[in-house]
């Protein structure tokens, strides 16, 4: 079994605290605290929702998540079931996720909605006091719903303009 130290403690905390800024960064679409997050040399794979979504940057990952998360009403994003790995100021982490993605009906009729879960994982570095993404990938394990919602909300932006 692992010693279990009071930094160890403070580290899972801190990770943790990424995870959870992470979603609320998204579902309150405050992006300079979504981009905080992520180291500027940021590899994100999200290949399980299609085959082109693989990032390379922070900035560009980020500017791509905002044009896509800004044509939907609402998101609201659960991450849970944390587990950590570290050493030193590295980490490797993978959590559950739950996310919902909520476009409104523009008749007064049911909202769509299009819900995915499955398991994110994380490498991790820490500089000074301050965690940071530097890979991660989403498995889809499961989803509900109508992906189309994505493409409904660009278009209702591009009308809008």
């Amino acid at each position: 079994m692992t010693n279990i130290t009071a930094q160890t403690l403070l580290d899972r905390a801190a990770i943790s605290d990424v995870f959870h800024n992470y979603a609320c960064g998204v579902d309150t679409r405050d992006w300079k605290l979504f981009r905080s997050l992520f180291t500027d040399d940021l590899e994100a794979d999200f290949t399980s929702m299609a085959p082109s979504n693989m990032f390379h940057g922070a900035d560009k990952w980020c500017e791509w998540v905002q044009r896509t998360i800004d044509t939907l009403d609402a998101t609201q994003h659960i991450i849970t079931n944390h587990v950590h790995r570290i050493e030193g100021d590295k980490s490797q982490s993978q959590s559950y996720l739950q996310a919902q993605h909520v476009l409104r009906d523009l008749n007064g009729g049911p909202d769509m909605c299009y819900m995915i879960g499955g398991y994110y994982k994380y490498d991790m570095v820490r500089a000074g006091a301050v965690w940071q993404i530097k890979r991660y990938s989403l498995t889809i394990t499961w989803q509900t719903g109508d992906a189309g919602i994505f493409r409904l909300g660009l278009q209702r932006k591009k009308a809008a303009e």
